[in-house]
């Protein structure tokens, strides 16, 4: 069955938006846009992260391009928020130093504050113990 005019709008649509979500949750605008590829009966929409080139955040296909693109949705919108994606990414960042610093030899003492900091913001993405919880 031919797709109509407003079948391709309303993917359109969904496609930028899907650019506007991954910049959202990114801060960076991708290099390339959300691609949607039918080919063997299948729907496959390739989602690139900010600036760079591949590897892709992701691939989701589905029977339908309407199916690919709530897989890709779901997917961006389970990505956490700009801030505490850059918080992560700080965290990374300081526990690479950490053992950069242990595997060079650097005494403990100039590591210990970067690894403080790193325990306390651990502590604080991670949710409290739930008490009513049964292991």
């Amino acid at each position: 069955m031919p797709t109509t005019r407003d079948e391709v709008q309303t993917i359109t649509a969904r496609l930028y938006a899907l650019r506007a979500a991954v910049l959202a949750k990114t801060g960076k605008s991708p290099w390339y846009g959300p691609q949607l590829h039918i080919e063997d009966s299948q729907c496959r929409i390739t989602l690139y992260p900010g600036d760079s080139v591949p590897p892709p955040l992701g691939v989701f296909k589905g029977d339908t391009p309407n199916e690919a693109l709530d897989a890709a949705e779901s997917f961006v919108a389970a990505m956490p928020d700009l801030a505490t994606a850059q918080l992560h990414a700080h965290l990374k960042s300081l526990a690479a130093c950490i053992d950069k610093g242990r595997a060079n030899g650097i005494p403990e003492a100039y590591l210990a504050p970067l690894a403080a900091t790193v325990a306390a913001i651990s502590k604080n993405l991670l949710p409290p113990p739930d008490a009513n919880a049964q292991p």
